[in-house]
């Protein structure tokens, strides 16, 4: 009778394990941490990231990351953090290039200190992605960090752009973690 009891335990589990294998497949993604070069990120699922150097100028020390989620066909962004890195040439301020970047900006609002970033909501001129923006800003003597968070559906940008943690002494200055 033992013998019995035990194969009919093992039969019951066998039969168990494809509805518990189903259901671990319908359980919800969870967020991925991810490293480039300059920064890791957690990103939710569907997110995803590309890096860039020499976007503007060709010199190297401009450095760009943009994460994202696009639609289905991948024709557009759903909602996009854009991180960018660049000399700082002028020795702006945090305050001072925020300012001045809030002025390209329709409909901006006035920019605030948040710890150690200087940030505004506004319409950005040129995107990927329309609808308002938010725009926070850090700078070292050497660096700008301007960070754009787009996310007219809630797709998890403000959790991205919190998730940054910068991969170098330089950018977690800049990040100030």
């Amino acid at each position: 009778m033992p013998r019995t009891a035990v194969a009919a335990l093992l039969f019951l589990v066998l039969l168990c394990l494809p509805a518990i294998a189903a259901a671990d497949g319908d359980a919800p993604a969870t967020p991925a941490g991810r490293d480039f070069s300059r920064f890791a990120a957690t990103l939710p699922p569907g997110w995803d990231g590309e890096e860039r150097t020499g976007f503007s100028s060709g010199a190297p020390e401009e450095y760009m990351l943009v994460l994202g989620v696009q639609d289905e066909a991948a024709e557009r962004f759903l909602a996009q953090v854009s991180v960018f890195v660049l000399p700082n040439r002028k020795g702006s301020t945090a305050e001072d290039f925020a300012r001045g970047m809030a002025e390209l900006q329709g409909d901006a609002t006035e920019p605030r200190e948040e710890g150690r970033f200087w940030t505004f909501e506004g319409e950005p001129r040129t995107q990927a992605l329309r609808g308002r923006a938010t725009t926070s800003v850090a700078a070292t003597p050497e660096r700008l960090l301007i960070l754009i968070t787009q996310d007219p559906e809630n797709l998890g940008g403000k959790e991205v752009a919190a998730s940054l943690r910068g991969l170098d002494d330089e950018t977690r200055a800049l990040l100030g973690r």
